[in-house]
């Protein structure tokens, strides 16, 4: 089946080189238009979240607060490192998950490890803790204890029995991170969107989703390079998640080496050629999860994987600067113009 691409929603001219973060760019409205836009911001999964809505400021700040009220929910309920958090009681209890919010989210991350071979695997909490990335002092682990982490690790230990999930191997714990902030996204679209609101956009912490248009231009969201403060360019979406993952995220550096909190489950190590994966798709959820998988699996079966699933495009940065993109954002790359 021939892929049907993504530039019908994509307008030019737009660039992504890299993605350090994505930033917003046209925010500013113009007065001919006739509206207001609504802004609020908080600090959660580790980030900034900003709610940006279009419309009467009745209808689109409470709207805003209770999408904020969502992703703050769904962020305390996801944290692994949460006393409160069913994950927390999964890992280090072993007690059954029967959250239904919980499961189904497993579920789709479940498919999408086995859709990518294990490139995007839930169960790398071991890893993270491991290399310190959930303190404040990272390290290089030696081989041997590398070796003893890996085999934690492991997708099929995993087990979903109707609404619950269990494990088969009691020390494997799971991490959601990579997933959960495109849940809690679309679990704030459907809040604005539910309260009358079909002109937003969602900024958490660099992954973004547009909603509609911004009054009668669509949304334009800027990306910076993995190795520089300098806005190299945007892309104009509607309706699309714009996903961002790179080794700039929790990074320390030894000896000159760059090490990253993105970890190949295979090796136990973080993944190396790769800098920076941007990754469009309509559900931000399964954008998210993809971002990462993407990145694990590197430049040249990360970009054949994404050739084969319908309506999502990515663009990958190299280590060497390299810039590799999908067939459906082939001609969509552009250098910025100053206006």
């Amino acid at each position: 089946m021939k892929k049907k691409s993504l530039i019908r929603k994509l307008k030019l001219p737009f660039i992504i080189i890299g993605a350090v973060f994505l930033v917003l760019l046209g925010i500013r409205f113009y007065n001919q238009y006739r509206f207001n836009l609504e802004k609020q911001t908080r600090f959660m999964m580790d980030t900034y979240v900003t709610i940006y809505a279009v419309g009467p400021a009745t209808v689109t700040a409470p709207a805003i607060n209770s999408a904020l009220d969502r992703m703050q929910e769904i962020d305390t309920k996801f944290n692994s490192l949460n006393p409160d958090s069913p994950i927390y009681a999964f890992n280090h209890q072993g007690v059954v998950i029967n959250d239904p919010e919980i499961v189904d989210v497993v579920r789709l991350a479940l498919q999408i490890a086995r859709d990518s071979d294990g490139a995007f695997d839930i169960t790398v909490a071991p890893l993270i803790e491991l290399w310190g990335f959930y303190g404040k002092s990272p390290r290089i682990p030696g081989e041997d204890e590398i070796k003893a982490c890996l085999s934690k690790i492991g997708y099929q230990y995993l087990v979903l029995n109707g609404a619950t999930l269990q494990k088969s191997k009691s020390d494997v714990q799971i991490e959601l991170g990579g997933i959960a902030k495109g849940y809690a996204v679309s679990q704030a679209v459907k809040v604005l969107k539910a309260a009358g609101v079909n002109s937003a956009l969602i900024d958490a912490g660099g992954d973004v989703y547009a909603l509609g248009k911004r009054g009668r231009e669509l949304w334009k969201v800027g990306i910076r390079s993995p190795r520089g403060d300098n806005l190299l360019g945007y892309v104009e979406v509607e309706d699309l998640a714009v996903m961002g993952s790179g080794d700039y995220e929790r990074f320390f550096v030894k000896d000159g080496k760059r090490y990253h909190h993105i970890f190949n489950p295979r090796t136990g190590y973080p993944v190396e050629g790769v800098s920076a994966t941007t990754l469009i798709h309509a559900d931000p959820m399964v954008a998210d999860a993809w971002n990462t998988a993407v990145f694990v699996l590197g430049p040249e079966m990360g970009l054949k994987r994404v050739e084969m699933i319908p309506e999502m495009e990515t663009i990958m940065v190299t280590t060497s600067g390299e810039i590799i993109y999908s067939t459906g954002l082939k001609n969509a790359l552009h250098e910025l113009k100053t206006e």
